[in-house]
């Protein structure tokens, strides 16, 4: 059980072998270090040695022997000197080489993860793996250094006091056990506390990037002082995490030290009795204080190895358990492409329940001929935004299928799908770089020529233009530098860079004034005559420009037909059409 209680965590372990060439050099500096500094102290005990004689002799060849003994103490500082620097070179690139393959490690598996796994996830708190949990692995790197240098100075010590006076080395083996059994009853203490520790810091993360986020809306509803006093609730509830912890690392090393300190007096004492006996001289007392002293700081190294194992096993199980470890959905199997794509769109019989049980679709079914457009309306939750997922396969359907083209979607290469297919969502997400930069996601090759061209058919050439011309590389964070409008119109701008053969549209022209949504909705008229266009329509002006609308109600299929037909049936559109009409109704649905 001892054996397994002390062993390295696998995970941990196969961390560090990624950076094992590195970890080796270092490694072997450290032990080279530890070595000289063990051999030094004897050299000192030679010097001191040297120096007694010459006190009592007088005699020149004495003191040539003590500058022999000098040169050599020297010259074993000068050798530590390039190992130790070795030592701190190779294992800082170690650290950062670690640090920066696991976070790509982590971001590469977040990417490829389902949007479920976002939907259940707090932005915060994913954010504080990569940040705050990573930074704390990164100490593995010490606990192997230490492991070597600590117990390394520890043994060289004890050989020397062995050396000098086996008598004293009595009183090492007796501190030995002690101190190994101290440490081992708090490390699975320190091991819980530091482990939640982090589960506090990650949620203080992600509150803090709630609020950052949310600031307007905050002060919009005067909610200042409320949500102060919750983020200090959650920070004294983290304080005391902290604490719990540092008070069982408090109660660790001044016990090792203290104990040290008894071990070193009660050496020093036989020291001193075993002078009246003629048996020690004052260099050996030197030497051995100097040896005792490299003992308790080698214990002192491995009362440190127990607090940071327990902060790196902590930061290692949050690492793996939210994110490494989380199951990826099925792999797409489906890495056929199309030559050409005409854009025929057809839902058979698609049903989809959510992991939670809950039913978004029943059983859907419609298609959409090639350059045509269908408007999706329904009341919020309706199942509108579960089809335009399913169409880019964020999902897969329960039952039923979805064709491209009379080909299954699920037999489809996901990354080509999905570069046939330009979307504008409800809520535009900017990045915080240039224009450019937001133009070219997801189609880093596209030419000068194209992003213009984009710009102009989203009307938003002029305004992107003066950011240029006043040198303003960064549009802030989520694009703050823009207006609503402005952002919208690139959002469209960066669908149409792709070439998209299939418009996919969450009612682009929400966020914008009067006359841009005439002069965005008449250029996206012009583009949408040669291709395929799903509108997710939340107001009805919207729906009745589409050239065949689905009103979908809980997840099922209620009327489909133009805007015309579905008037003439006086069916629920109608209804809602007419209600709106009269100025009984808003447009907008939800």
């Amino acid at each position: 059980m001892a054996k397994r209680r002390f062993q390295m965590d696998p995970r941990i372990k196969r961390e560090l072998m990624g950076q094992r060439r590195l970890l080796m050099l270092g490694l072997i500096c450290t032990g080279l270090s530890a070595a000289l500094y063990g051999s030094s102290m004897g050299l000192i005990r030679r010097l001191l040695k040297d120096l007694e004689k010459i006190g009592q002799t007088r005699a020149l060849e004495d003191f040539d022997a003590m500058k022999i003994s000098t040169v050599l103490i020297i010259g074993v500082f000068v050798l530590r000197y390039f190992f130790t620097r070795g030592q701190t070179y190779y294992l800082a690139e170690a650290v950062a080489r670690l640090t920066n393959g696991l976070r790509q490690r982590l971001l590469n598996k977040l990417l490829k993860l389902p949007v479920t796994y976002f939907n259940e996830k707090r932005a915060g708190s994913i954010q504080s793996v990569l940040t705050n949990d990573v930074n704390v692995f990164q100490s593995a790197v010490q606990i192997l250094r230490d492991s070597i240098e600590a117990p390394l100075k520890a043994v060289v010590a004890l050989i020397l006091i062995i050396f000098i006076q086996w008598q004293m080395a009595l009183i090492t083996f007796l501190m030995i056990p002690i101190m190994g059994i101290i440490i081992q009853r708090n490390a699975k203490k320190m091991r819980i506390a530091q482990k939640q520790v982090q589960v506090d810091l990650a949620e203080v993360g992600a509150v803090t990037q709630e609020v950052l986020q949310g600031v307007r809306v905050v002060k919009a509803f005067g909610a200042e002082d409320q949500v102060n006093r919750d983020y200090g609730r959650l920070l004294h509830t983290s304080l005391k995490s902290q604490l719990r912890s540092a008070l069982l690392v408090a109660r660790l090393r001044p016990l090792v030290e203290l104990l040290g300190a008894v071990g070193l007096c009660a050496a020093i004492l036989i020291g001193g009795w075993l002078a009246l006996s003629g048996n020690m001289t004052v260099s050996d007392m030197a030497a051995l204080a100097f040896a005792l002293d490299a003992i308790n700081q080698g214990f002192r190294g491995i009362s440190n190895l127990s607090s940071t194992y327990s902060s790196v096993q902590g930061a290692a199980d949050r690492i793996y358990s939210e994110i490494l470890d989380v199951p990826l959905p099925p792999e797409h199997t489906g890495r056929q492409t199309l030559e050409a794509i005409n854009g025929l769109i057809e839902f058979r019989d698609v049903s989809f329940v959510y992991p939670d049980g809950t039913w978004a679709l029943r059983n859907v079914s419609f298609s959409i001929q090639p350059g045509t457009s269908l408007a999706l309306v329904g009341p919020s939750g309706a199942g509108k935004s579960t089809i335009a997922d399913l169409l880019q396969r964020f999902y897969e359907p329960t039952s039923g299928s979805i064709l491209l083209d009379g080909t299954d979607i699920k037999h489809l290469d996901v990354a080509w799908l999905r570069s046939q297919i330009g979307v504008v969502p409800q809520q535009t997400f900017l990045f915080a770089g240039g224009i450019d930069e937001n133009l070219r996601l997801g189609t880093p090759d596209a030419s000068d020529e194209q992003l213009t061209k984009a710009l102009q058919m989203a009307h938003a050439e002029d305004f992107s233009r003066e950011f240029r011309d006043r040198n303003v590389p960064v549009l802030g964070e989520r694009g703050v530098r823009l207006s609503g409008g402005q952002m919208q119109r690139i959002a469209i701008a960066r669908a149409l860079v792709r070439d998209p053969s299939i418009l996919l549209l969450d009612e682009a022209t929400s966020a914008l004034d009067a006359e841009s949504e005439k002069a965005v909705t008449a250029a996206l008229q012009e583009v949408m005559e040669t291709r395929t266009t799903m509108f997710i329509a939340h107001r009805l002006t919207t729906a009745a420009r589409a050239d065949s609308i689905l009103f979908l109600k809980r997840g099922e299929v209620i009327e489909q037909g133009s805007h015309s037909e579905l008037m003439a049936k006086n069916g629920q559109y109608s209804l809602l059409f007419k209600a709106f009409s009269d100025g009984l109704l808003e447009d907008n649905l939800g």
